[in-house]
């Protein structure tokens, strides 16, 4: 299926959000990911990108961190509105358990995306939820207002002027462990980090079977 590009913006220095219109529907479950690639590429050169739209959107949106050598991320950042990209059909476990009574959300970076997919979906109130999102520093922040207003930020290279959270996300889990002990935890991000709160969670006594992760 191919995919029309129907606006871009810039998020961050380093992170973009590109819209897209689908030539048919593209059904997917909140938290899933698509195979993206330029038209007409060979399948080798394609990559993975985490849906941020809410189901059933006649739109799809993704974020992705620039990298000028990237084929997709590359191509998009210098691309015209209009340009078409292919997608394949939407994969991926990293969905809500529809019996959790407890969730933590642990992102960091553009792992982001399929965290904001299910504060997009309705069913994301079927249970409470607390979220911890952590980057570099002040200019990595983005979508501090789709975050529910109890969700925590974290910077790990704060300026000093920084009001919230210093520290990577491995700093606060322990406290959220305790105040939140039979949660389901869905960690997205990059792999040092989704290993280690995974090994924390472990340590503590949280069953794997309520550990949910997408490496980024």
């Amino acid at each position: 299926m191919q995919l029309t590009l129907i606006s871009k913006a810039d998020l961050t220095p380093t992170v973009k959000s590109y819209t897209f219109e689908p030539e048919s529907e593209l059904n997917f479950e909140p938290g899933q990911f698509v195979m993206l690639k330029q038209v007409g590429a060979e399948q080798k050169f394609a990559r993975a990108f985490s849906i941020v739209s809410e189901k059933n959107s006649s739109n799809i949106v993704f974020i992705m961190k620039h990298n000028p050598e990237g084929h997709v991320s590359g191509f998009l950042a210098t691309a015209e509105i209009g340009s078409k990209i292919e997608t394949g059909s939407p994969v991926g476990r990293f969905v809500l358990n529809p019996s959790d009574t407890d969730r933590v959300f642990v992102a960091t970076g553009t792992g982001l995306a399929p965290i904001v997919s299910f504060f997009n979906s309705k069913n994301i109130d079927t249970a409470p939820h607390t979220t911890l999102f952590g980057v570099r520093n002040e200019d990595d922040i983005f979508w501090a207002d789709r975050l529910p207003e109890n969700s925590l930020i974290t910077l790990s290279q704060p300026s000093d002027s920084w009001p919230g959270l210093r520290g990577r996300v491995t700093a606060h889990t322990e406290k959220i462990i305790s105040a939140h002990p039979h949660a389901a935890w869905y960690l997205c991000g990059n792999p040092e980090m989704v290993s280690e709160v995974r090994a924390q969670l472990i340590a503590a006594g949280v069953d794997k079977t309520a550990i949910h992760f997408e490496i980024y």
